[in-house]
């Protein structure tokens, strides 16, 4: 078994705080981390796929986080990693998307190819590799990790200094 985490924060940012404010959203972004290399985050905002790490979270004003770590099947790890170093050396073709938020918002099912926001990125990642997800991953907002992975019994959660 290896260990992926997924990491929810909340920025001071207006559009943070306009998400926040409009649909009551604790979190606003979310991304998930590797066992190898656990400072490093990946991620989609509106640059496309993003690598983070807790210092640039600290630096952008985080003002709210928590981590939740998952263990997951080696093969599943695996998949996981191949996908985000596939998307890393394409990263060009890989693109945010505000549709897919707003669709999220009004629970209109929405796919378009090559285009994620940060929580459906994450959801995605984690049902590919067996996670029971009570939705598909164009619905995940990142209050909805907060809410599903804690009851999983292959998750904990860490305490990090985001904050």
């Amino acid at each position: 078994m290896r260990k992926v985490t997924v990491l929810l924060t909340k920025y001071s940012d207006w559009v943070s705080t306009f998400v926040h404010y409009l649909a009551g959203q604790e979190y606003t972004h979310s991304s998930l981390a590797l066992e190898e290399d656990p400072d490093t985050y990946y991620s989609f905002n509106y640059r496309g796929f993003a690598v983070e790490t807790l210092e640039k979270h600290r630096r952008r004003g985080v003002t709210k986080s928590r981590c939740i770590q998952l263990s997951v099947p080696d093969e599943a790890y695996a998949r996981i990693r191949r996908r985000i170093r596939q998307m890393q050396a394409e990263r060009e073709s890989y693109h945010y998307t505000r549709l897919g938020v707003l669709c999220c918002l009004l629970r209109l099912l929405f796919r378009w190819e090559r285009h994620y926001f940060c929580s459906q990125f994450v959801a995605e990642l984690l049902a590919d590799c067996g996670l029971p997800l009570g939705k598909a991953p164009c619905f995940y907002l990142p209050n909805r990790f907060a809410l599903e992975l804690p009851s999983l019994p292959a998750c904990r959660e860490v305490r990090l200094n985001v904050v």
